[in-house]
């Protein structure tokens, strides 16, 4: 199985998303696009059935987390 390949249209936005912010060099713009990224999550309604990324702050890291099934 190839690692590389993005299984589906989601992963590869999420990829997109993840290598235009590591191309920001300016740390305010960089702030700016992660509180709008955070204020559209709060919006959007709960995804189902998908894994989630939960950090209590901004100083642990980022840990993979199954959200419950229904």
């Amino acid at each position: 199985m190839n690692d590389d390949v993005v299984p589906d249209a989601s992963r590869y936005e999420e990829l997109r998303l993840i290598r235009a912010f590591l191309r920001l060099t300016d740390p305010g713009k960089r702030q700016k696009v992660l509180e709008c990224a955070e204020r559209l999550a709060q919006e959007a309604p709960p995804a189902a059935a998908t894994p989630a990324l939960v950090a209590t702050d901004a100083s642990e890291p980022v840990r993979d987390v199954a959200r419950p099934t229904e």
